[in-house]
């Protein structure tokens, strides 16, 4: 009540008269804006002492029937039109000023069924005479420009400055609202916003405004007549796109009002209703213009906002995902990437549901926050993983505090205690961060390692070449794989096996040059030709060079046989013994003529696609061999499941037979093995006359190694036809 009483007056005060021959008019009528933040304050319990101050203010200048009149008008203009507001806009009658889901509502009933119900109620009642006409605002002609003026100006108000009432009032409700506001205002602002742009906004302003009010109009200097007023449109909607509804809004609110304060300054006292109409009509226009074009603006910031911050963490967990690591990566001056691998959580949550895994997550980094510093975070990684960043600065014993927190934490769920293993890697990174997701494919295989090891491990190297070149050197190495599959860079070697029984065959041996003329190594360009998927489009380039060899070759080369190796992944394929034999049938090679060999894997289980491949090639007629036996997934418990043609030992225990009497018995043991299973036995590595010698005597089949040939170009078995038969 008592804010009603001080602010009316004011508002009246500051609402700007201008006389005409038909009477007064407002230019801009300020209290029903008011009276509309008064009612967005306190709702209805601010009628009361909107009636009371309205009595206070018109029974000291209208008779009583005209004030009951007036009074009455503006109480049922404002009942009818708040109550229309509120049961429209449901429980949102108080949401926020520039929320678009409510700006309809607000411009229908607020801004302009208020006005022009207040107008008609008026035009209603005037004719009645009661009210003055002589002199006063009101007219009988509810067509003329007085009315219109009227109409506009109160319109205007409503539009302008309701909004900066409303602010006024809750910060003098509550003064601490004014820090409030301004967090929110800056909150508003787009991110590029700098203070020096703001600064120039301001200035251009100030200067318009100086320009209008403060130098003497003239007709020669139209910047300082009316006509400098839509020069004020442009800058608002710089404001409207950059600084935010609340601000743009607020600005405007005063800005209308210190213009409409200092009219005298650029409107002519002989100005005519027309021309006032006119201008007031452009207000109205740009007032809707720069309002709903700064809450477009604000609301597309905020939805872009919440896409971006979307989009950078785990819907699922709520931790920043691997996209907010990157960034964070890339925007800092360095930082320690620590990997927490658990895979435990895998069969756990297969046992108590997939809701275990998130809340085992969720807590785990709960855990950890406290133990962070402010600019740390953990993230999560797809799978079972978690990923932390701390500080460049982290040291050893950083890392060993980590370990020790994570060994005091377990879950308690449905009250048995979940305390899995994590495995913990970590290492330096500096930005720029190109290659993250096979960083973190490293550390993933580390962490692994440092779950047998039982202590965190560090993923540098001993001579402390950061990890980043290690993946950058993969990468060079996988575009010159390309190149080189492009290119012609893989070129084909042969090394003659030789056959007991005098059925000699040869090994393709697959070699690699580099786009700068290097000899690559298999043992370094293969890893990465499994690791990046490359396996069948090698394996097949080294097929179709070989057949079209033999092709090519079959007059000099009559009933020539190859040994291929061909990559477990490659077996797996459910067409591959189709396509090979589409390509025996293309080249008109017989399927004997090609010996398949392919290394022992988890892969070629009993019922994989590798199994079934491996019995398909059998029966199309093309020999398999499993190589390097004896060696990683090859046991003798595969040996006893797998059905091949051939074994070949693996070169580590053919090399040293003769001075190592338990290598000896191991390939003595695998020949009987291979025996009984009608397998013929291949030896690689034999280097010299007693190794071959010996291996004669223990049955093997079929000789490999120095002392029976060097690898040599695929093309010389063409210019010495006669040892290869």
């Amino acid at each position: 009540m008592l804010l009603s009483l001080v602010t009316l007056p004011l508002a009246s005060a500051l609402s700007v008269r201008l006389w005409l021959p038909e009477g007064y008019v407002y230019l801009i009528y300020l209290p029903l804006a008011l009276m509309i933040a008064l009612l967005m304050v306190f709702n209805w319990a601010a009628l009361p002492g909107i009636a009371i101050a309205l009595c206070w203010h018109y029974f000291h200048r209208y008779t009583p029937i005209q004030a009951v009149t007036i009074i009455s008008v503006f109480l049922i203009t404002l009942s009818m039109c708040w109550g229309g507001y509120s049961l429209q806009s449901n429980r949102r009658w108080r949401a926020g000023i520039g929320e678009l889901r409510t700006v309809a509502v607000r411009l229908f009933w607020l801004a302009f069924a208020m006005p022009t119900l207040f107008i008609v109620l008026m035009q209603i009642v005037t004719p009645m005479n009661i009210l003055p006409l002589s002199n006063s605002i009101f007219s009988s002609d509810p067509f003329s420009i007085h009315t219109l003026l009227n109409y506009q100006s109160a319109m205007l108000a409503l539009l302008a400055t309701a909004q900066l009432f409303y602010f006024a009032l809750r910060i003098v409700r509550n003064p601490r609202f004014f820090y409030t506001l301004r967090r929110r205002c800056r909150n508003q602002f787009a991110s590029g916003v700098t203070f020096r742009e703001w600064m120039l906004w301001l200035s251009l302003v100030l200067f318009l405004l100086l320009m209008l009010t403060q130098f003497h109009t003239t007709q020669e200097n139209l910047l300082t007549t009316d006509y400098g007023i839509p020069l004020l449109l442009p800058l608002m909607l710089w404001a409207a796109t950059r600084f935010g509804y609340l601000f743009t809004s607020l600005s405007w609110g005063i800005l209308l009002i210190v213009l409409y304060q200092l009219r005298d300054r650029y409107l002519s006292p002989t100005t005519e209703g027309y021309h006032l109409a006119v201008i007031s009509a452009n207000l109205l226009v740009f007032t809707l213009t720069i309002l709903l074009m700064s809450a477009i603006s604000t609301r597309q910031r905020r939805l872009l906002d919440k896409a971006r911050r979307m989009a950078i963490t785990d819907p699922v967990i709520g931790l920043p995902n691997v996209r907010a690591l990157s960034q964070a990566l890339t925007s800092n001056t360095g930082a320690v990437l620590c990997f927490l691998r658990i895979p435990d959580l895998d069969r756990l949550s297969r046992t108590y549901g997939l809701q275990l895994r998130i809340q085992y997550k969720r807590s785990l980094a709960a855990h950890l926050k406290p133990w962070l510093l402010p600019s740390e975070n953990v993230y999560q990684l797809p799978g079972f993983d978690l990923a932390l960043r701390l500080e460049h600065s982290a040291n050893l014993a950083r890392i060993e505090s980590l370990e020790a927190r994570l060994k005091d934490y377990h879950l308690s769920w449905d009250g048995l205690p979940i305390h899995p293993d994590v495995g913990i890697s970590y290492c330096s990174v500096m930005p720029p961060v190109n290659y993250l997701y096979e960083l973190l494919g490293e550390m993933s295989a580390m962490a692994e390692i440092a779950l047998h090891s039982g202590h965190a491990e560090n993923l540098q190297q001993k001579d402390k070449v950061p990890v980043q070149r290690q993946l950058t050197e993969k990468l060079a190495m996988l575009q010159d794989i390309q190149l080189a599959m492009q290119n012609g860079g893989f070129y084909l070697m042969t090394q003659k096996i030789h056959g007991m029984r005098g059925d000699d065959y040869h090994e393709i041996l697959l070699r690699m040059v580099n786009s700068q003329g290097e000899h690559i190594k298999p043992a370094q360009f293969i890893p990465v030709v499994q690791e990046f998927g490359l396996t069948w489009e090698v394996d097949q380039l080294v097929l179709d060079q070989v057949l079209a060899f033999i092709d090519r070759h079959r007059e000099q080369l009559p009933g020539i046989r190859f040994a291929v190796n061909l990559f477990a992944a490659t077996l797996c394929r459910p067409q591959l013994a189709a396509e090979i034999a589409a390509r025996l049938k293309a080249s008109n090679i017989e399927p004997w003529q090609l010996i398949i060999e392919v290394a022992e894997s988890p892969m070629l289980s009993d019922y994989s696609w590798g199994n079934r491949t491996i019995s398909q090639l059998r029966q199309l007629g093309c020999r398999v061999a499993i190589d390097d036996f004896g060696t990683g997934y090859a046991s003798y418990s595969r040996l006893k499941q797998v059905q091949v043609d051939m074994l070949k030992i693996d070169g580590s225990f053919v090399r040293n037979m003769l001075q190592s009497s338990l290598d000896y018995q191991i390939i003595e043991s695998i020949c009987v093995v291979a025996r009984l299973k009608r397998m013929q036995i291949v030896a690689e590595y034999v280097e010299t006359q007693e190794v071959a010698m010996a291996l004669r005597k223990l049955g093997v089949d079929y000789l490999q190694g120095f002392v029976i040939g060097i690898p040599e170009p695929l093309a010389n078995l063409v210019a010495a036809p006669e040892e290869v038969r």
